[in-house]
């Protein structure tokens, strides 16, 4: 019966964070393979793809989506888009 209670309990938490709603903040840039953006929290940078058509470089904006770790090594991580929900104006450079 107990091991019967954990994996019912496990299976709510995976499930439970797998639906959570996503998101990263921080500056959109350009670059050779396209845009990117570092998120201000855990200061990680990704490569962007999916919904990404009403974002510009330049824009502080927060994404919504999910990580999609790369196939290969070397290649960055790519953050897919699903909703672009905040637009914080442009990007402010350090002074």
């Amino acid at each position: 019966m107990g091991v019967l209670a954990a994996v019912v309990i496990v299976a709510y938490v995976v499930i439970h964070e797998s639906s959570k709603k996503r998101s990263i903040t921080g500056c959109v840039i350009s670059g050779a393979s396209g845009m990117s953006v570092t998120d201000e929290k855990d200061k990680r940078s990704y490569a962007l793809s999916g919904n990404t058509g009403a974002i510009k470089p330049g824009d502080r904006v927060t994404l919504q989506g999910k990580k999609v770790k790369p196939k290969d090594a070397g290649k960055p991580v790519v953050w897919e888009t699903k909703t672009f929900s905040k637009d914080f104006g442009s990007c402010q450079s350090p002074a």
